[in-house]
């Protein structure tokens, strides 16, 4: 056996696509989302109030609605940013710290009366933002082991 020859013969594994993760995809999904919310948001801040759980009393009172949309915008910036810079920790973390928006939602519909089906759908939303993190922190995982 020479100097070169491999003492394994099982082929070396390169780097696997980013796009092989669930949790990327979702991730990639979730941030669709956030634009899609800052959009209904501007368009049309009282429905999109109403749909959120917490109607307003005054229709042309959506100011709060419209702040919500640019911090959703914010948010949905910075998620895709990490995206593309290929920051895939940094997103992972990301996502776990974003658990607190749809937390906070549910609590905030469930304490201003809101329907129970709108409070199911922002846990709900909390359970996939979780496993879209769980998702994405074991591929970083995964992948960082095999570039060891």
């Amino acid at each position: 056996m020479s100097a070169t020859t491999p003492v394994s013969t099982r082929p070396v594994q390169s780097a696997a696509s980013p796009w092989r993760s669930v949790g990327l995809w979702m991730s990639a999904l979730l941030i669709a989302y956030l634009f899609f919310n800052v959009l209904r948001a501007t368009a049309d801040p009282a429905g999109f109030a109403a749909s959120f759980g917490i109607p307003l009393a005054n229709p042309g009172d959506d100011a709060f609605v419209l702040v919500y949309a640019i911090r959703t915008l914010f948010l949905g910036l910075f998620g895709l940013a990490l995206l593309v810079r290929r920051s895939y920790a940094a997103l992972a973390l990301f996502l776990l710290v974003a658990t607190v928006m749809p937390i906070g939602d549910a609590l905030l519909v469930w304490q201003r009366g809101g329907e129970p089906a709108t409070i199911a759908r922002h846990i709900a939303i909390t359970g996939i933002v979780l496993l879209t993190w769980f998702l994405t922190s074991r591929w970083v995982s995964r992948a960082s082991a095999a570039g060891a």
